[in-house]
């Protein structure tokens, strides 16, 4: 089993931000959306696995994220539960704003540690796309990311960016997002110069939390929420699940159908309050009942986990369809999880493929993805690699980290891509970096299902990132498994 594939758990597929390294590297290969042919063929159904009928080989898995195998943490993200803008409506407080200044900070661009050909500016970004939050925060326009914080030494640190900070353009560029600067970052040559227009309130950052608290104080919801999330990434303050918590409830409390969703899922799981299902339905619905898409999809999977209500496998399709008609793509993505996976629903791989293709065509990574595992084993359409590829790459240059994952087995296998160990190496050192813990699994438990050549250039790269220090001969062993063990545990 070396291909990885969705879960459909109680857990969104993805998270609502995630902090970006800015280490620009080898381009992601360019394609074209494939089309899409969907006939049908047999498979057949065991627990946790799809096993694939021509050739009786365990290669999908569908076990939810962290089930069974090593325990790989993973780094701290927002809340599982991708949240919609606010645009639209209106938001509480949205009148009130924090005041700072634009600043034009000179940066020298460095090459990267262990890759002399690429640039590296050692800063960790977190994105912010919601118009309220943008213009909570100062902002005059809907762009700019987040300065988490910066490596010391690095040219972020040396060109005076910290934390609170705000990059809203490179060279006189807008920066729209974490992708847009990354995209930014890969056309500089290691050693060139560059110039950073940052937005910046007060003199440090704790000027900048203290100015955020008080615009919060004053009634401005979208503030409240960008503390939650800066106490539940940990960013810039001490991690802390009850202080997030409370944002979100004050936020709800005020108004904010967003603090409604977030404090319902805290409710629900139990993480920074005690767990109480009824009083997160209510605030859920609530939620819903304002016409939040997510809260719609958040109460779709209650229904279909029996999360706190009586588990309706039929009332949660319809939730989800429900939003899924507002072009919130992770519905449609989760319409396909559950006809492809049962779910209570009978399976229908054919209908799973139609989803997975309207999430994909709306621009969703996680609906990429497994339209790409769906390629690749011939479930609901005909059986093509080259196709399977062209949506992993699509996936992959969104940062979707199971389509980096699968592209990497088809560049190593040479499957509807021309063979190239090296590139698939590059794709697996990727998975490793942000932890995914499958692509782990496989490099420690079942190395030997990858070739000779693949291995080998896996050591090259693990020496090239200062992991590794034996030879290069393709035979994992105790110092490639100290390697891997010293790259994905955390620090």
């Amino acid at each position: 089993m070396i291909f990885a594939g969705l879960a459909m758990s109680g857990r969104c597929i993805r998270g609502l931000a995630g902090a970006v390294w800015l280490l620009s590297s080898t381009g992601l290969p360019a394609s074209a959306a494939p089309a899409l042919d969907a006939r049908a063929s047999g498979t057949s159904t065991t627990r946790g696995f799809i096993r694939v009928a021509d050739d009786d080989r365990d290669i999908i898995r569908l076990l939810p994220p962290g089930a069974g195998g090593s325990a790989v943490q993973q780094p701290p993200s927002q809340p599982d539960l991708p949240v919609p803008p606010s645009g639209g409506g209106t938001v509480p407080g949205d009148n009130l704003r924090l005041n700072g200044q634009s600043l034009q900070l000179p940066i020298a661009f460095q090459p990267a540690p262990g890759n002399a050909s690429a640039s590296y500016v050692g800063v960790r970004l977190d994105g912010v796309s919601d118009p309220a939050t943008s213009a909570a925060l100062g902002l005059s326009q809907e762009r700019g990311v987040f300065v988490v914080d910066t490596t010391p030494g690095a040219p972020a640190a040396e060109a005076g960016l910290r934390f609170g900070d705000f990059v809203t353009a490179l060279d006189g560029t807008p920066v729209t997002d974490t992708t847009a600067f990354v995209e930014a970052i890969k056309t500089r040559t290691p050693g060139s110069q560059g110039t950073l227009t940052v937005w910046r309130v007060g003199d440090d950052g704790t000027d900048y939390l203290q100015a955020l608290r008080q615009l919060a104080d004053r009634g401005s919801t979208p503030a409240m929420m960008f503390l939650a999330r800066l106490y539940t990434n940990g960013t810039g303050v001490t991690r802390d699940g009850a202080e997030a918590v409370s944002w979100y409830k004050k936020a709800a409390l005020a108004g904010s159908t967003n603090g409604m969703l977030l404090y319902g899922d805290a409710l629900a799981s139990g993480q920074g309050t005690a767990k109480d299902l009824n009083e997160a339905q209510r605030w859920i619905r609530k939620s819903a009942d304002a016409g939040n898409v997510a809260a719609v999809f958040r109460l779709g999977r209650m229904f279909r986990d029996g999360e706190g209500v009586t588990r309706d496998p039929l009332e949660a399709v319809n939730l989800f369809k429900k939003a899924a008609e507002s072009n919130y793509a992770p519905a449609m993505v989760a319409v396909g999880l559950m006809f492809e996976g049962g779910g209570g629903l009978e399976a229908d791989n054919f209908q799973a493929v139609q989803w997975y293709k309207k999430a994909a065509d709306a621009g969703d990574a996680e609906g990429m993805a497994a339209l790409g595992t769906m390629y690749s084993t011939g479930r609901g359409v005909e059986k093509n690699y080259a196709t399977a590829a062209a949506w992993y790459t699509e996936g992959a240059k969104r940062g979707q980290i199971l389509a980096v994952h699968n592209l990497a087995v088809l560049y190593d296998k040479g499957l509807g891509v021309p063979r190239d160990p090296q590139m698939a190496a590059s794709y697996v050192y990727h998975a490793l970096e942000m932890r995914y813990q499958f692509t782990y699994q496989q490099m420690m438990q079942n190395s030997r299902a990858w070739t000779r050549d693949f291995r080998k250039a896996l050591q090259q790269r693990l020496a090239q990132g200062g992991y590794y220090t034996g030879s290069f001969d393709g035979a994992f062993g105790r110092t490639t498994y100290d390697a891997l063990n010293a790259m994905v545990q955390p620090k």
